[in-house]
């Protein structure tokens, strides 16, 4: 069976720890409010504490990405950051990719091709 463009996997998120670093399995697609406030409750408990966390995105399951998902990927960063922590993106899907070269916000986030690129970054 062919996937056609009214198919819309949900979004699903699944948080792993890797060399200290929380890995967002993002899945499906990142499009609306309520898939944003689901992200941003999960990762405000991560980052709760005294300790600096480092987030990687892997987007290997993330198909679709529209302007409310950039602004999400904008919250993440910010939030991170604050909290002292850095953000790469990885695995991303060739479509979800030029959405931040248009945009320009592949100047703003590392994005690297594997998740194992972005925990060596991390580790330089």
């Amino acid at each position: 069976m062919s996937s056609t463009a009214t198919d819309k996997p949900t979004f699903s998120l699944q948080v792993s720890e890797q060399e200290g670093a929380k890995i967002f399995h993002l899945n499906g697609r990142l499009m609306d409010q309520q898939q944003a406030d689901n992200l941003m409750a999960v990762l405000d408990g991560h980052l709760k504490g005294d300790q600096a966390v480092n987030v990687i995105l892997d987007m290997s399951g993330l198909v679709y990405m529209n302007s409310t998902g950039l602004n999400i990927m904008i919250s993440v960063l910010t939030r991170t950051r604050k909290a002292g922590g850095q953000v790469l993106l990885a695995n991303m899907a060739h479509g979800v990719r030029q959405l931040f070269v248009v945009t320009k916000l592949d100047s703003v986030f590392p994005i690297l091709d594997t998740v194992e690129l972005a925990l060596a970054k991390l580790r330089a």
